[in-house]
């Protein structure tokens, strides 16, 4: 915590088929000089989406949401999509972060879904329980505490975004270089079937880091294993210089 105890700010970005409830343990029981705070992307959990779907239109629309809370030089945590959004936002400005958290974020060059898998990704809207097991695989060691709320969140993603989040993965990318001298922990899940430990190490490297992969974990391991996740959290919060 900074003089006169003014307490830093973690904005935490949750993934495709979410809401801020991903990030319920951090809100509740935000790291020690920090506040945490989590908004639902457009399109997600009620908050209102026009226009394309693409991580160039979410970037904006988290600039825009940092200038109207008076957030200056937040560390940025970005879990999945958000972390594509996240990178995004990063990359426009790095001296604006004081640092990024990447948790089984999509790569720097994007994430291509095959075209036979769209279909499967347009059922999800009206197939409940396809729904509740693809959610569920994100968590193979167990599933959080409030699993209901967050497949709940998950059904009320907005229709465009069932395809639509994956083709604007596929059609982003970001350089490296961009995000050039700023702080960034990458993380990942060893059995995380979708951002693979091999591409969390290429991102890692890419960006002149180290990867942290935990074993026996899954795509959402700050929920599946929160008490790690925050270990590691906490730990290079603590390595960020004073804004």
């Amino acid at each position: 915590m900074s003089d006169g105890g003014v307490t830093r700010t973690l904005v935490a970005l949750h993934g495709n088929f979410a809401s801020s409830r991903w990030w319920v343990d951090l809100l509740a029981d935000p790291p020690s000089g920090w506040r945490v705070l989590a908004p639902d992307l457009p399109g997600f959990a009620g908050t209102p989406h026009t226009g394309g779907v693409s991580i160039e239109s979410y970037a904006d629309w988290v600039q825009e949401w940092l200038r109207a809370q008076g957030v200056t030089r937040p560390a940025l945590l970005g879990h999945s999509l958000g972390g594509a959004v996240a990178l995004e936002v990063a990359a426009r400005d790095p001296q604006a972060l004081a640092g990024l958290v990447l948790a089984a974020s999509a790569p720097l060059s994007g994430l291509v879904t095959p075209e036979e898998h769209y279909p499967v990704l347009e059922l999800l809207r009206t197939t409940p329980a396809l729904l509740e097991a693809s959610l569920g695989a994100l968590f193979p060691s167990r599933l959080p505490a409030n699993f209901a709320d967050l497949l709940t969140d998950g059904a009320n993603m907005a229709a465009t975004h069932y395809s639509g989040n994956a083709r604007a993965l596929a059609g982003w990318q970001v350089e490296a270089a961009r995000l050039a001298g700023l702080p960034t922990l990458v993380l990942g899940g060893e059995l995380d079937a979708l951002i693979t430990p091999g591409l969390v190490r290429a991102q890692a490297a890419a960006l002149g880091t180290a990867a942290t992969v935990l074993p026996g974990r899954g795509h959402g391991f700050p929920q599946e294993d929160p008490a790690a996740f925050r270990a590691l959290l906490e730990g290079f919060l603590d390595t960020l210089p004073a804004s």
